[in-house]
């Protein structure tokens, strides 16, 4: 007899219209301040809105992070990629960078206008601060579902050291670190003993 192979039911299977989407990236947009953005978007769309699971909202994460660009760009692009398709990439895109771009235009008119703030140093303390908290949870969220075993933990150490202790660039850190943990991970041939099937 053949054995049954059971399909995971880890991805969302949720229906999100081009509406839903621009809302949602407008209100990301105009809501998000300092760094640490991506926590604060996975903790809209994977939380909140539910439209995406871990399981699909960190393998993005890590293309964004190992590709060239902002962080917050690229896994904005692979989030509507994922729900609208290519017309939402260009929607979703759009509603991210408008509120954001128009808020820098009209702040940096009236700072350049009537001088600096004797606040801006304070506030501008107080959004690194948070920005700090955000990316804290960002890590702990990735730590947590992507440290799955000992090599994952020496792969991390290691790329952290490399960048961290050895002072080399994150594109070199990527070129070493990449290979081997794919070399790592690569498909494997299984037999039927460690699959455990009976042979008839």
């Amino acid at each position: 007899m053949e054995k049954e192979i059971s399909v995971p039911t880890t991805l969302s299977e949720k229906k999100v219209s081009l509406r839903q989407l621009a809302k949602t990236f407008l209100f990301i947009g105009a809501t998000s301040f300092g760094g640490g953005l991506t926590a604060y978007v996975r903790r809209i769309i994977v939380e909140n809105k539910k439209w995406m699971t871990n399981a699909e909202f960190f393998p993005g994460l890590a293309l964004s992070q190992a590709l060239p660009g902002a962080n917050v760009v690229g896994i904005s692009l692979y989030i509507a990629n994922h729900l609208c398709g290519p017309r939402g990439v260009v929607v979703g895109l759009s509603c991210l960078i408008a509120p954001p771009a128009i808020f820098t235009f009209l702040v940096g008119y009236l700072y350049f206008t009537f001088g600096a703030l004797p606040a801006m140093e304070s506030i501008l303390k107080g959004v690194a601060a948070v920005a700090c908290g955000l990316m804290a949870s960002m890590f702990v969220e990735s730590a947590r579902e992507s440290l799955k075993n000992k090599i994952d933990i020496v792969i991390f150490l290691a790329t952290f050291f490399l960048i961290k202790k050895g002072h080399l660039s994150i594109p070199y850190a990527i070129l070493i670190m990449a290979p081997l943990a794919i070399w790592y991970y690569r498909p494997r041939q299984v037999t039927a003993d460690q699959e455990g099937i009976d042979k008839p």
